[in-house]
């Protein structure tokens, strides 16, 4: 059982090539207008859950604790984010 399992998890790591954060992937997918929006409203007072609520109406599968960790760390620079630091606002 622990070899299935081993052999599963092996194959997970191996079959995903997308970035690790949700919230990377989708701005990836935005215009230049929608990820300016985006950095102006997580760069603002506006609630996680409201920002979460509205990405996820338009089909972006994010978590409020996601956009928690990027408003955080990667608006903020408190980490070296690829996406992040090459986005002008």
């Amino acid at each position: 059982m622990t070899n299935n399992l081993a052999k599963k998890l092996t194959n997970l790591r191996t079959e995903i090539r997308t970035s690790k954060c949700a919230v990377c992937n989708a701005v990836k997918t935005m215009d230049s207008e929608t990820t300016a929006a985006f950095l102006d409203v997580m760069d603002s007072t506006v609630t996680i859950q409201a920002i979460t609520s509205a990405l996820n109406s338009e089909g972006f599968k994010v978590s409020r604790y996601q956009l928690g960790e990027v408003r955080r760390n990667c608006i903020k620079g408190e980490r070296d984010c690829k996406i992040f630091k090459g986005i002008k606002k």
